[in-house]
């Protein structure tokens, strides 16, 4: 069995090192960013450390792999499943593991079904840093229970939530209202608690209600992650905002957090750490203030 990633970021290269502590081989890969003279170091550097070959094109990739993971910025995936379509076999694994809406799976789903693909919806919902590629991934699509029965062998949770694209896209989305909403407000919170010099009188205080060391993990993973994948998460919560609209519901909590994401993103901390994630969030608040 081949396995293929398209976009080596975050989510690849995590994925493709858990794989490999499966003793998990011959994995291939392609990002676009690879050559970049600024990121391309970093996806070059991790592809060697993950043990995955980058191939000079998508569509190469495609043609290689039985399960395929496109892993690229939701804004672009679109675009990718068109330029690999004449690319795709059938009975191959499709994977869209992107943080597209349930309405953007459902197209591509539309765009590629006569290709005889098993395509799959694949929400991930937890931390990539910590769990790799045993990451808990919804699954949705007519290619989950395969998706499923090929890839729990190597370690990989993963639950059929139902036959219709987008619906682990919707699970994923809704529960971003939460989960990228408390990273704003930690990060307005130790704003504000850094300029009054209060912060550990505040964080110890809440930690006590909330049970110390979780809380204080919790704290400093969601900060100094939104400081690295604030584009990211940023059109993550679009998506939500999109599906909100579409079903009539409010959006208020979920537009805040995404300005306060797009803010992050304006400061451009994520080059100043040089897409490394810093070790404690008064970094991230210090580089923000």
């Amino acid at each position: 069995m081949k396995i293929g990633f398209i976009g080596f970021g975050e989510a690849a290269y995590h994925i493709s090192i858990g794989l490999k502590e499966q003793s998990t081989s011959g994995i291939i890969g392609f990002d676009m960013m690879s050559q970049d003279s600024t990121k391309g170091k970093l996806i070059r550097e991790r592809a060697v450390e993950a043990s995955v070959q980058l191939l000079a094109t998508d569509y190469e990739v495609a043609e290689q792999s039985d399960v395929l993971f496109v892993a690229v910025p939701s804004k672009n995936t679109l675009g990718v499943c068109k330029n690999i379509c004449k690319h795709l076999k059938p009975g191959m694994i499709y994977a869209d593991v992107t943080a597209s809406t349930p309405a953007v799976k459902q197209s591509i789903w539309d765009y590629i079904k006569d290709s005889g693909v098993l395509f799959v919806d694949a929400a991930m919902m937890g931390p990539l840093p910590l769990k790799r590629h045993k990451v808990t991934i919804m699954a949705s699509g007519n290619g989950a229970q395969a998706f499923i029965d090929l890839m729990s062998p190597l370690g990989m949770v993963i639950q059929d939530v139902g036959e219709k694209p987008g619906q682990a896209s919707a699970i994923k989305l809704i529960r971003s209202i939460y989960m990228k909403g408390i990273a704003a407000l930690f990060i307005e919170m130790l704003q504000a608690s850094e300029y009054f010099h209060v912060s550990e009188q505040v964080t110890s205080s809440i930690s006590e209600t909330m049970e110390s060391v979780e809380f204080q993990s919790t704290i400093n993973r969601l900060v100094t992650g939104t400081a690295i994948h604030s584009r990211r998460r940023a059109g993550e919560l679009e998506g939500t905002i999109e599906m909100l609209v579409a079903a009539g519901l409010d959006k208020s909590m979920t537009q805040a957090a995404k300005l306060k994401h797009d803010f992050v993103t304006a400061t451009k901390a994520a080059e100043y750490f040089c897409g490394r994630t810093p070790k404690h969030w008064r970094e991230v608040i210090e580089m923000l203030s």
